[in-house]
């Protein structure tokens, strides 16, 4: 697609007015207050989980025939889709076509908004570009947030309401310049789509340590998310009782911290490169099973400061886990690695539904949120144990020779 003057700066304006959620804090208290259980709640948004993580199968044959533009077009229509379903009174039918067709919305722009701005800019602009949409992605989040809690108490639908201005927003903001024409694939390409060239039919067995990488960060993705979209607004609204603005703004602290540590993480790994990995590591590590702990057994206060905790832990997991498992992917044939990094989101997801799942059967059964959370920090305490022995096994750097002095003309 050729892009007029100025196209990749509307893209990039797309990738933060697009993660502008005013509905996600309050989400799971709507359908409770609607006459969901908790455990019903938990399974809704378990199958938005299973259905972002699997659905780029079902939406495959659409992808083929539209352009990254076009994908980011009708994405978000697939989303508003989903979001007016909940502005109609809610039964379990709506409910479950909402998360099925918000989940297909995001199959069709996860990753494709980042695959359009890098086929538009390059080298230098394109970092400095990343930078900043990755501070701007945080910041609308939070304010997105805070705002559709307090709009929340206002009148329940808004937010949803809102978040639909904002779909459409971001829809015209990224309609290409050629018009409707432009939204049609020209040609099916490896490059063109988020999942990248075909891959072979034989597979061989990737390295343990490869491994065991991706699956800590997708058990870490899956733990922390779980605990955002379900575990702490359970505590926050039902058992702390805070009132809706200040259970937004609680919320909103994840999200700030999650952009203190990612811009913290990226200065520490300049600074420190040879130690980056490991003492980020052992940081986020920290950060998330206390989080965990005290969002199980810190009461209100606890849920609080919990929070934060799991914020910075948010964003120092994907650093953390690319610091190991670059250099365990190295030697790997390029489509081998592709296959690696486009199987952690897949496999965060399919963790994350069930985690949801099991969740919601712990609190069918009449148990606690907190129970849980305690419940998701002896997972996260199990897995770190095995990080630990890997990070120990590790051989040591091996120091540069020392250069041979030349021998002087005199021995000569």
């Amino acid at each position: 697609m050729s892009a007029a003057p100025g196209y990749a700066g509307r893209v990039q304006a797309y990738r933060v007015v697009s993660r502008a959620y005013f509905h996600l804090p309050v989400v799971v208290v709507f359908l409770v207050q609607q006459g969901f259980g908790a455990a019903a709640t938990a399974l809704l948004l378990a199958l938005y989980g299973l259905t972002a993580a699997l659905g780029d199968h079902v939406v495959a044959p659409l992808r083929r025939r539209l352009s990254l533009a076009g994908c980011l077009v009708v994405g978000e229509a697939v989303k508003i889709a989903g979001l007016l379903v909940l502005l109609a009174p809610v039964s379990a039918a709506s409910a479950t076509v909402s998360q099925l067709l918000s989940g297909l919305g995001f199959c069709l722009t996860a990753g494709t908004d980042a695959a359009l701005a890098s086929s538009l800019t390059s080298g230098e602009r394109h970092r400095r570009g990343e930078t900043r949409v990755q501070a701007g992605m945080f910041l609308i989040s939070f304010a997105a947030g805070a705002l559709g809690a307090v709009a929340y108490s206002a009148q329940a639908r808004v937010p949803f309401a809102l978040s639909v201005l904002g779909c459409a927003i971001a829809a015209a903001v990224v309609w290409p310049p050629g018009g409707a024409r432009a939204l049609r694939s020209e040609s099916v390409t490896a490059a063109r789509a988020p999942g990248g060239p075909k891959e072979p039919a034989v597979r061989r067995a990737l390295p343990w340590e490869v491994r065991m990488w991706s699956a800590y960060y997708s058990v870490s993705r899956a733990v922390l998310l779980t605990a955002y979209t379900l575990l702490l607004p359970l505590v926050l609204f039902f058992g702390v009782r805070l009132s809706v603005a200040a259970f937004g703004a609680v919320l909103g602290l994840y999200t700030l911290c999650g952009l203190l540590s990612v811009r913290l993480a990226a200065v520490w790994q300049r600074r420190y490169a040879a130690v980056a990995a490991v003492s980020l590591f052992w940081l986020s590590s920290a950060a998330m099973a206390l989080g965990l702990l005290l969002a199980a057994f810190g009461g209100a206060v606890g849920t609080v400061c919990a929070t934060a905790f799991l914020g910075l832990a948010g964003g120092t997991v994907r650093p953390t886990t690319m610091g190991f498992l670059g250099p365990a992917m190295t030697g790997l044939p390029a489509p081998e690695r592709q296959r690696v990094t486009r199987g952690l989101e897949r496999r965060q997801g399919i963790l994350q539904a069930a985690l949801l799942s099991g969740s919601g059967l712990w609190l069918g059964l009449g148990h606690s949120p907190e129970g849980a959370l305690a419940g998701c920090a002896a997972l996260v305490l199990a897995g770190q144990a095995v990080a630990v022995r890997l990070i120990l096994r590790r051989p040591a750097p091996v120091p540069a020779p020392a250069a041979t002095p030349a021998p002087s003309r005199q021995a000569a």
